[in-house]
């Protein structure tokens, strides 16, 4: 112990100044005796003027051997005499896993290139006294703890992990869109052309139950009426009706039909244009008798269509026969944007997990 106070006393009381050209070097360390594992601050003090370059010796990871430094290692600069000096210290934490009493030489430092060195130093680094037989009482460190994973940690991976399956699948259906140049055949469900007859006697049941003949606007119900017929006549005997006057409908009919079976659709026309054109007020009878008038015209000129042809029929359609340039491009191109995209992510997913558990 007196040996260990002879270096202490020697090493730290008798501070040295490395002095010349107004350049001070100081070392110092707050604490000169520890327990092994304890940490003390060292701090290589300089006092010079202002804008003097300054050079601190460079130490990887001990300053003398069994001296290590535990990082970081700081540097501090204040000026005083209002800014006539300039104090610039360097300031390091030190520790020893050994007993040990520890010399360290004066510590050379650079201004201007000069060298400079400060004071000696000493620090003791003393070890417990454990009493014999009572050694098996000092346990070593214990292991990590593993805490239960919750799901807010592993959800990020999830994500990533969801995202790469989706991009690589969606990757492989492009690439394979892409190889495959076959034409693309789609079935179509082609729906029968409702034939005319029927879609006029449907129209005419539909005014028959909506009231037409009973109702207070007779123009309405005649304007209704003769738009079912003249549809009616425009897809039957192939010409435009509906751009068409009552004569000129009738004249035309009159080449394929018998002007005797016309004259009751002649009655209703002219019924039509005159409560159209005339403010002609009809009997409700007589809008009865129209109604009937027209259904009757449409059963007996109606053209039967076989029941077959009334099914949906299903027929394939070649949409196009083969991709052009430009499309398998576009596919490559977004396939190998797609695949990327999945890698990464499936990269990030696998990060995550090692964070997790490593």
């Amino acid at each position: 112990m007196k040996r260990i106070l002879i270096y202490i006393l020697f090493g730290v009381f008798p501070v040295a100044y490395a002095s010349a050209q107004n350049v001070v070097v100081r070392a110092e360390v707050d604490s000169m005796m520890m327990w092994i594992g304890q940490q003390t601050g060292l701090h290589i003090e300089v006092t010079c003027d202002p804008g003097q370059d300054i050079a601190f010796p460079v130490y990887r990871d001990t300053i003398i051997k069994g001296l290590e430094i535990i990082p970081p290692v700081t540097t501090d600069t204040q000026y005083v005499n209002n800014g006539q000096r300039m104090t610039v210290t360097r300031n390091y934490t030190v520790t020893c896993f050994d007993s040990a009493l520890m010399y360290i030489a004066p510590i050379p430092v650079y201004v201007d290139s000069v060298e400079y060195l400060s004071n000696r130093l000493a620090l003791a680094f003393m070890t417990y006294d454990i009493p014999e037989g009572e050694e098996k009482q000092i346990f070593g460190p214990k292991d990590n703890l593993r805490a239960p994973v919750m799901f807010y940690e592993i959800k990020g991976f999830l994500l990533f992990w969801i995202l790469a399956i989706i991009a690589i699948s969606v990757a492989i259906y492009l690439f394979k869109r892409y190889s495959d140049d076959k034409p693309i055949i789609r079935r179509v469900k082609i729906e029968p052309k409702v034939p005319a007859h029927i879609r006029a006697i449907s129209e005419i049941e539909e005014l028959r139950q909506a009231g037409g003949p009973h109702s207070e606007d007779s123009k309405r119900y005649y304007t209704q009426l003769t738009d079912i017929l003249r549809e009616y006549i425009n897809d039957r005997f192939g010409f435009n009706a509906t751009e068409m006057t009552s004569y000129e409908i009738l004249e035309r009919l009159e080449e394929s039909q018998d002007k005797d079976s016309l004259n009751e659709l002649r009655d209703l026309l002219s019924t039509s244009d005159m409560v159209k054109f005339a403010k002609f007020k009809p009997m409700l009878n007589e809008n009865d008798r129209n109604l009937v008038t027209a259904m009757e015209f449409v059963n007996e000129t109606k053209i039967e269509v076989p029941e077959e042809e009334l099914q949906p029929k299903e027929q394939e359609t070649i949409v196009e026969e083969k991709r052009s340039k430009g499309a398998r491009m576009a596919l490559f191109v977004a396939g190998t944007a797609v695949a990327v995209a999945g890698t990464a992510f499936f990269v990030l997913a696998i990060l995550r997990l090692y964070y997790l558990f490593f």
